[in-house]
């Protein structure tokens, strides 16, 4: 028996949905399948199954003969198109290969002995993993009731050694979207001589977008403010290593000294072309808010409790030991997370993160989920 066949309510929510036109089907040409293969259901690393827009893969396409250059001009491209839709000068942009190497640079350049970076747990651990090895220290804060960021909590947890706030929105990995007034008024409220870096990895698959959430306009009037974007979550290219910081020149000065590279030609060509295809954007994002209420009401239906999720995944409790179900979810072809960047915190022992997938990978998902809890 297949895994689709294990759902019962396959009908009366994947079918449903996709007959009221709230599931929006990518272009066959712009998603493939991992090199490894289709097997097993990758739901663990919050990639995109819906896929990268086809105008990036054309575009792409059309230079890949031109490898044999360094096609500087592609990276030029791609800055003065990220400052447009930042709304901010080019020197305000510093390209990455994914967001990832401006966390590093970030901790690379203010960690020292003695100093610390606030953040919350459970928390994304990049930049204060890094923070840490480059000798610094982690002060965590315990999220809210309902797994989002404390922001009263972060607020006193910074002493006279903190050097960075790092605040992740939709926080990972409990997926809960922060107040953006709220945000607004803490990073403005942050004493000036400390860098808030706000990550936005998963901001744009937000049920209302990026544009009422995003922190970067701040950018123009906090000089201690970075954002960072990337092209690897809701834009879907993962693979291809495409991203960006935003900040004031002479912050992002200070993290250039560890500079990493900037993307390759195709990954600035692809990114280039995602921004201006805003109509593929959109149909990702309601592709992933279909998929996210159909798999929480199924979680309602069950019983299981989960945070709000506003970005790839879901934080929820799996009632049962969280290794212990990400194993059984291995041995059916799945695979999830558990929780990290925990801190000191506890609680956590049956928590399991998921990504999501297409409508058919969460059908997946969840019949087997209901065989392994004995829920149907």
């Amino acid at each position: 028996m297949s895994r689709r066949t294990r759902f019962p309510s396959r009908l009366l929510l994947g079918a449903s949905l996709a007959a009221a036109g709230l599931f929006v089907s990518a272009p066959v040409l712009s998603a493939g399948i991992p090199t490894a293969g289709e097997s097993p259901i990758r739901l663990s690393s919050n990639e995109n199954a819906f896929g990268f827009s086809p105008k990036a893969l054309e575009a792409m396409k059309a230079a890949l003969e031109s490898g044999n250059y360094y096609n500087f001009n592609n990276i030029g491209d791609m800055l003065a198109t990220a400052a447009s839709k930042e709304g901010v000068p080019a020197d305000y942009i510093v390209l990455t290969a994914g967001s990832g190497p401006v966390l590093e640079m970030t901790a690379a350049a203010y960690a020292k002995e003695g100093k610390n970076v606030v953040t919350a747990a459970p928390g994304y651990p990049q930049l204060t993993g890094a923070f840490a090895r480059f000798g610094g220290t982690i002060k965590y804060t315990s999220v809210n009731a309902e797994k989002g960021i404390d922001f009263g909590a972060m607020m006193r947890a910074i002493d006279d050694d903190t050097v960075i706030v790092y605040v992740c929105n939709p926080n990972n990995p409990t997926g809960v979207l922060a107040d953006p007034a709220e945000l607004r008024k803490f990073v403005i409220s942050v004493p000036k001589d400390i860098l808030v870096f706000v990550d936005e990895a998963y901001l744009e698959l937000a049920d209302n977008g990026l544009a009422p959430n995003t922190m970067a306009p701040l950018t123009k009037l906090r000089k201690n403010l970075i954002v960072s974007r990337t092209f690897s979550k809701a834009y879907g290219m993962a693979g291809l290593r495409a991203g960006y910081g935003v900040g004031s020149p002479e912050v992002l000065e200070k993290i250039k000294k560890f500079y990493q590279g900037p993307p390759s030609y195709l990954g600035a060509i692809a990114a280039t072309e995602a921004m201006k295809d805003t109509e593929y954007m959109e149909s990702n994002r309601k592709n992933y808010i279909a998929v996210r209420n159909m798999v929480c009401a199924e979680f309602d239906r069950m019983g299981i409790a989960y945070s709000k999720p506003q970005g790839a995944f879901v934080l929820f409790d799996s009632t049962i030991d969280s290794a212990t179900f990400q194993e059984k979810m291995k041995d059916e072809g799945i695979l999830v997370s558990r929780p990290f960047g925990l801190g000191d915190e506890t609680g956590y022992d049956t928590w399991v993160r998921v990504s999501f997938g297409t409508e058919d990978q969460m059908q997946s998902f969840l019949g087997a989920m209901q065989k392994i809890l004995g829920k149907t």
